[in-house]
């Protein structure tokens, strides 16, 4: 559930960020670029269309940002009821010691 919500979270900020880059601009900007977008909507306009869809998008963007947090909230609070078991340390074996050398006589 959590991986289908991230990739609708993606697809709806990607499709946002090109939905407001088309916009007609203030000043200048994609839409007058790409010769505006009065002609692909229509004779209207495309401001009202574009307006609901940039409402529409931010709106679907907030709830799928509140559905993330709260299933993540919901995670860690799973983690924090059920901890960890402590880890435990391997028994180190007694490191064997080197057998003494004999004396070597030398002037």
């Amino acid at each position: 559930m959590y991986g289908v919500l991230i990739f609708l979270h993606l697809v709806v900020a990607v499709v946002l960020v090109l939905a407001i880059l088309v916009q007609q601009p203030q000043k200048g900007g994609m839409a007058s670029i790409m010769g505006g977008a009065e002609t692909v909507f229509g004779g209207g306009g495309a401001a009202p269309f574009m307006a609901k869809l940039t409402t529409g998008l931010a709106v679907a963007f907030m709830v799928t940002s509140l559905g993330l947090v709260v299933l993540s909230a919901r995670q860690v609070r799973r983690t924090d009821a059920q901890p960890w078991p402590a880890p435990t340390r391997p028994a180190t074996p007694a490191m064997p010691t080197a057998p003494a050398l004999p004396p070597t006589g030398g002037n």
